[in-house]
């Protein structure tokens, strides 16, 4: 081979690398669907759908999120509800365990947590197991993994000891902001309205992506491997095609969370023991003492979408 085909051969090496170099996990939380109760049946059928399809469409390989909860009413499992989670797996996707009814681990106890997670366990099995996949991660409501030291480690310890894989976050956001905005202009039948803020939320979650990816150069030198956090809502059910778009215009390429998980990222200490849920960028940073000038430049949600989705800004 020539000196010049050598060094091409470098070139189109190095451009593969650097191409698929910036990686992104999907994660859904809350399934099978933010405010259910509020859905006919047919609109929740129509709008997972919808959700899921634009996902295939994007080989986004994510994994949902899922507190069992949702799936009953008046105390009894709906068919309708349940059989949603069995579309995802038929589609390809994976489902982890979010807890039963998304407590809040910093205000119940140690023993009302745990049994709220095996609470959401026999029926997720169950259609784990129809679909040949076990249950594999746990996703903590709120992303709260404890505010005190000996919270944290209790609950750490017990997902170890039943094989839980705790799924982190890096790329924390107000999207669920954004979905209260979105549900509210939808009520209202104001199409641009609703246009205008889909089209805002895409933004928004551009400036987020590329913000995290620089906390991620700064903290490690390079771009970990990212994991999002977004909801089964309407508002992704109508923009998840826009949204992965997005991510794959800035480079990005999907995978599951297992790949994402073999970066070395996710080995870093984490001793932050505060109340707030934030993305595990900002633990690792807090851990390591970074000073406030550190976070600087986050964006935030509008404030016209806190006043649509009736969110105090103070």
């Amino acid at each position: 081979m020539s000196r010049i085909s050598i060094i091409l051969v470098c070139i189109l090496f190095t451009s593969v690398v650097f191409a698929q170099g910036k990686m992104v996990a999907i994660t859904i939380d809350d399934l099978p669907f933010v405010k259910i109760g509020s859905m006919t049946n047919r609109v929740l059928i129509g709008r997972t759908v919808n959700l899921l399809t634009a996902l295939e469409k994007q080989h986004a390989p994510a994994t949902g999120f899922v507190n069992l909860s949702k799936a009953y009413i008046d105390g009894n499992l709906d068919s309708t509800r349940f059989n949603l989670l069995r579309l995802w797996l038929i589609k390809g996707f994976d489902l982890g365990n979010h807890t039963f009814s998304h407590p809040d681990y910093n205000r119940v106890s140690y023993s009302q947590f745990v049994n709220d997670i095996e609470k959401n366990e026999p029926l997720l099995n169950k259609i784990l197991k129809e679909n040949k996949k076990i249950l594999v991660y746990f996703r903590y409501p709120y992303l709260h993994r404890g505010n005190s030291k000996a919270k944290a480690d209790s609950l750490a310890a017990y997902l170890k000891s039943k094989n839980y894989i705790e799924a982190p976050v890096t790329i924390d956001n107000a999207e669920w902001i954004f979905a209260a905005a979105y549900d509210s202009v939808l009520k209202t039948h104001d199409e641009a309205l609703a246009a205008a803020t889909g089209e805002q939320y895409i933004n928004y979650m551009e400036l987020k992506l590329r913000y995290y990816e620089g906390q991620s150069e700064k903290l490690f030198g390079r771009n970990i491997r990212q994991i999002l956090l977004i909801h089964a809502n309407s508002l992704n059910s109508d923009y998840m095609d826009e949204l992965l778009a997005m991510i794959v215009r800035n480079g990005y390429s999907f995978v599951n969370l297992v790949t994402a998980l073999e970066d070395k990222a996710y080995q870093t200490a984490d001793h932050y023991y505060k109340n707030g849920g934030i993305s595990w960028l900002d633990r690792w940073a807090i851990t390591q003492g970074k000073s406030r000038d550190f976070f600087a430049g986050e964006p935030v949600c509008p404030e016209n979408i806190m006043k649509l989705a009736k969110v105090d800004s103070e």
